[in-house]
């Protein structure tokens, strides 16, 4: 990520402490050979932007070359960047909060000023941290709310639309006027078939050729004796269009239209024998039905006569379609088991798949618990063939130039020795290193202190820690050694029995200057190789 964007308190910051490409204050901070000072996420988009490869120095007045290898981390001017006073960036919303850059992100993660996101991941609001309680109390649309009716939660934006339909809600029937009932019951009281409503609405007999009168219970047959011409209009109607129909050139599509006819005949039958019960019915009461009518009648029962003639006709051509049509449902039900058999086998492959995949992640899993074991013992072994047993601890820094370079810039200060020994069963102890320096020596001599450390049988041996210790630096001319040596206090906490895997160290801070490790008359450092001794003396040990 790029620099911080923090408000600074006081006066403004230090250019220093900015990065040249993107101007905020330094973000893990990186050092060219120029001297100017990157963010890491600016150098590594600078070199993206460039085809991978860095050019020139951004600052207009530099133009110098960058290089990969003459970039390092700034460990220096991080720490005094974390050590910079901010505010906090909800200040303008009251926030008082003000300390170390350092400490603005933990803050952060709990200010009471901070704006973050609702918990409902539907809501895309931004509030303060002081206010969600509140938010989702009262504001929040996708806040839970209990119907009063069901008793169902829903989001409160929803609450409104789901009230108009809950199936809970109160219900009043307005056919009949009974109260006391839910919607789901009085769906169940003015069903056309089962419901009890006395008062109910069903649609007149006569609805299959057109009616749509809806009458209730009770007025059914009344209802129907006085539309007797109505309904008989429109059985004329619909026997005009089916007689319309080119029964005998009926092709493959009108096959569904010839069984609806086939359907609405006896519709129309019954509805005819219904007319004629009424019309006797009607004559009989006293209500006079024309001559005229009962001819009409009998021309309506004529034509039904030729339209069934009309469809035995079309008979032989159905049954061809319905045998094509049988032929055709079979292969599509042996495609359909082909196509189950398929899918069965896929889902077994599918299974076969993962549980070999399984067992290769699994075995991948025990192989790297193999290396990290093999690593450990490899490690052992390493360490034991270079540990002492006799007091003397020769000691080999390969690589001087690069570890020195870490211990300038910080990213290694120090490093330790592998582990030496007074004898099989003596003190355990190592030896510890500041290329760079430490204390009063840093940036000017090399640092060399002795370290205690606890061992297997420290409750065998005599406490505080007394014996000699001389340090030396080889030259490898073998003319020159460079030897320093101390007695150790008692009463220091560093000679004690270690409590802890090693005790603090105690040495040398200004053991060699390092001028004299680039001295040309001697050869403490040669092929990037330095050799260290530490000597303990043993001579009064049993």
């Amino acid at each position: 990520m790029p620099g911080f964007s923090v408000k600074l308190k006081g006066e403004g910051t230090d250019p220093k402490y900015c990065c040249s490409s993107c101007g905020l204050l330094l973000n893990e901070p990186r050092q060219t050979s120029c001297g100017h000072r990157y963010c890491k996420s600016c150098l590594e988009e600078l070199k993206r932007a460039i085809g991978g490869q860095f050019q020139t120095c951004m600052v207009p007045s530099c133009g110098k070359q960058i290089k990969a290898e003459d970039v390092f981390p700034d460990k220096a001017i991080e720490r005094e960047i974390n050590n910079i006073p901010v505010v906090c960036n909800n200040d303008d919303d009251g926030c008082k909060w003000e300390g170390p850059l350092k400490q603005l992100k933990f803050h952060r993660d709990e200010c009471e000023y901070e704006k973050i996101g609702c918990i409902h991941s539907e809501c895309k609001e931004k509030i303060p941290r002081r206010a969600l309680s509140t938010h989702l109390a009262e504001n929040c649309a996708f806040r839970s709310e209990i119907c009063r009716w069901c008793k169902e939660p829903h989001p409160f934006k929803d609450i409104a639309k789901h009230q108009e339909s809950c199936p809970m809600a109160p219900a009043r029937c307005k056919w009949c006027g009974k109260k006391g009932l839910t919607r789901s019951q009085l769906q169940d009281h003015q069903h056309p078939q089962s419901g009890d409503c006395p008062n109910m609405k069903q649609p007149c007999h006569f609805e299959p050729v057109g009616c749509q009168e809806k009458l209730e219970r009770k007025q059914h047959g009344h209802g129907e004796q006085q539309t007797i011409t109505a309904h008989l209009n429109m059985v004329r109607d619909i026997l005009r269009q089916l007689l319309g129909t080119n029964v005998v050139g009926l092709r493959d599509q009108d096959v569904e239209a010839l069984e609806n006819m086939r359907a609405v005949i006896p519709e129309i039958y019954k509805s005819i024998k219904e007319l004629e019960n009424e019309i006797h019915g009607a004559t009989t009461s006293g209500r006079g039905v024309s001559k005229e009518l009962e001819n009409r009648v009998e021309q309506i029962r004529a034509k039904i006569e030729d339209v069934i003639k009309k469809l035995a006709a079309s008979e032989p051509r159905v049954e061809t379609i319905e045998r094509v049509v049988a032929v055709l449902n079979r292969e599509i039900e042996k495609c359909s088991s082909q196509m189950e058999a398929y899918e069965r086998q896929r889902r077994q492959d599918r299974e076969i798949i993962e549980t070999l995949e399984r067992k290769v992640r699994s075995l991948e899993r025990i192989i790297a618990l193999k290396d990290v074991a093999l690593a450990e013992q490899d490690l052992r072994i390493q360490t034991l063939e270079l540990t002492s047993y006799d007091g003397v601890l020769t000691w080999k820094i390969a690589d001087f130039t690069r570890k020195r370079h870490d211990g300038i810039t910080g990213k290694t200060a120090s490093f330790y020795s592998t582990c030496f020994f007074t004898s099989g069963t003596g003190y355990k102890m190592c030896a510890r290193i500041y290329l760079n320096g430490d204390g009063m020596g840093k940036g000017t001599h090399v640092s060399l202190f002795f370290v205690v450390m606890r061992g297997h049988y420290d409750g065998l041996l005599r406490w505080p820690f007394r014996q000699k210790v001389t340090f030396m630096l080889l030259d490898q001319n073998d003319r020159e050694h460079v030897i320093d040596a101390f007695r150790p206090d008692p009463t220091s906490s560093s000679f004690q029995r270690p409590t802890s895997d090693m005790n603090i160290a105690s040495g040398c801070p200004l053991f060699v200057p390092l001028s004299q490790l680039d001295s040309s008359s001697h050869a403490y450092v040669r092929d990037d190789t330095m050799y260290l001794r530490v000597i303990v003396d043993t001579s009064d040990l049993d």
